[in-house]
């Protein structure tokens, strides 16, 4: 692919600029006490109501998750895009990206490809959030720059193989939301549910010329996917910048 012709392209857009990616959020249920997410790649309970939460919390953004949450929901899940963290050599995409489809099922290999096709995707849809929605692994692999946590404490005991100890003092996170929820028809267990942000925000830039043009690899894929949404691309940029944002795309 050609470098990005920025004659052609408004006075605003020659400088160098950056834009800052969507925020990274964690969608979690655990066991307390216990900190248990799974057992034998399956929850230990169900919980109708939060099932519920689960799904307005995250249709129509870019959902992460790994193999094995993947192949435990057995589906992709609707009106979503689904990013599926994996090394299998059973999983591969068929070409090209459709940018107008509610559902569609992507696979990476790394942290670094799977953040290019999350925030490319969710700047195209105008999203500003990327929800990753397990397992243990994935929830260790983004650690470091998680800004938000939807967090489902089910109150029960149970055995599992799969954990997620992350604690939230105060003075790291603030509690956004608490709500405890009793026991009820649909629901195994009451829990309580709360939304955790991160004080010291992890934001991540990246610079415009860098994300279009980066590398081969990255540029053939541009080139047969993102033409036709290039002016969303460009509009992103252009309000991060009135948003006063230090920029990075």
């Amino acid at each position: 692919m050609q470098s990005l012709n920025t004659e052609a392209l408004p006075s605003s857009e020659r400088k160098p600029q950056s834009a800052r990616m969507p925020s990274i959020s964690f969608v979690v249920a655990r066991s307390y006490p216990g900190n248990v997410i799974g057992h034998k790649n399956a929850l230990p309970w169900h919980i109708r109501s939060d099932l519920k939460r689960f799904r307005q919390i995250t249709t129509g953004h870019v959902v992460v998750m790994g193999r094995n949450t993947y192949e435990s929901i057995g589906r992709p899940l609707p009106n979503r895009t689904n990013i599926v963290v994996t090394r299998s050599p059973y999983y591969t995409n068929s070409p090209g990206i459709d940018f107008y489809s509610d559902t569609q099922v992507l696979f990476t290999t790394s942290l670094e490809d799977t953040l290019f096709f999350a925030d490319i995707i969710s700047i195209c849809h105008e999203d500003r959030d990327i929800f990753v929605i397990g397992g243990q692994g994935m929830y260790e692999l983004f650690g470091d720059l998680v800004n938000k946590v939807y967090l489902t404490e089910v109150i029960a005991e149970v055995d599992g193989d799969a954990f997620f100890p992350m604690k939230f003092p105060a003075k790291a996170w603030k509690t956004l939301e608490e709500t405890y929820v009793g026991r009820s028809d649909g629901d195994d267990y009451g829990y309580k549910f709360a939304i955790y942000q991160r004080r010291d925000r992890r934001n991540r830039y990246k610079f415009v010329r860098q994300f279009m043009t980066d590398i081969e690899q990255k540029r053939a894929w541009i080139k047969n996917n993102v033409e036709d949404v290039k002016h969303k691309i460009s509009q992103y940029v252009s309000t991060s910048a009135s948003e006063d944002l230090k920029l990075d795309l």
